[in-house]
């Protein structure tokens, strides 16, 4: 017990000592779990955030949740208002194009290095987690579908070998969670899920191989391929339907 002035315990120290990490595991654990329910579309973008409320759901007192958004606005997914209030950041396409050239080129350089540098453990780990999807996609279950999706891609780039580039590719396929969950699984129905699961299996058997050149290509074409799911969800579908010549009711 730290020892104050006049030689009497000074009981507020030893508590600021003793609180200092159970707050910081305190903001990570809210940060974590308020991380995925926002990617994960539980709490819609433009939410507002109520430090209060959520305060009482974690048991928590409010410093450590400020601390959590804190740490959520510093990857935009928390945006903090002039009041000082906050909301989940809107949702929106304006660097579409950036986050998809990221993730071409690091789908691209993770399954061609894959090829290289697989191991036995490597490419079994990739069959555990097709095999996963390939049941998800059966069960028409979202959730484990973009889970199996997820866990499919992560374990071809831990198949890399390179964990700098990995980190990078998770943050990617994390940050494009929403975009997805707004614009791609809306249309995933039957022929996609068909589509998606041949052209993981054709990636599997290249890494597999040692067919790096194929495995790269092979990346690059099922990005396209989700890509053009995501521009047909942005295509009019009742405004081109209706006519706007005078006295057409159709």
């Amino acid at each position: 017990m730290a020892t104050g002035k006049g030689g009497k315990a000074s009981k507020g120290g030893d508590d600021t000592a003793a609180d200092s990490p159970r707050r910081g595991r305190g903001s990570t654990a809210i940060y974590e779990e308020l991380r995925e329910d926002i990617l994960s579309l539980r709490i819609k973008p433009g939410s507002a955030l109520d430090e209060v409320a959520l305060a009482g759901r974690f048991g928590l007192s409010r410093t450590p949740v400020r601390e959590a958004l804190l740490m959520l606005s510093r990857e935009d997914l928390v945006t903090f208002l002039p009041s000082r209030s906050a909301i989940v950041t809107p949702h929106t396409m304006s660097n579409a194009h950036e986050y998809m050239d990221t993730l071409m080129l690091l789908s691209r350089a993770l399954s061609r290095l894959a090829a290289e540098m697989r191991t036995p453990a490597a490419v079994e780990a990739i069959k555990d987690n097709q095999h996963a999807y390939v049941e998800a996609v059966r069960q028409g279950d979202i959730a484990a579908i973009v889970a199996g999706d997820i866990g499919f891609h992560g374990a071809i780039s831990d198949a890399s070998g390179n964990t700098f580039l990995g980190n990078f590719y998770r943050l990617a396929l994390d940050y494009g969670r929403r975009m997805h969950l707004l614009h791609y699984y809306p249309l995933f129905d039957e022929a996609e899920g068909a589509l998606c699961i041949a052209q993981h299996a054709a990636l599997l058997d290249a890494i597999e191989a040692g067919d790096a050149a194929s495995a790269e290509e092979l990346a690059s074409e099922h990005v396209m391929s989700e890509l053009r799911v995501v521009q047909r969800s942005l295509e009019p579908k009742v405004g081109i339907k209706f006519s706007l010549r005078s006295g057409d009711s159709n």
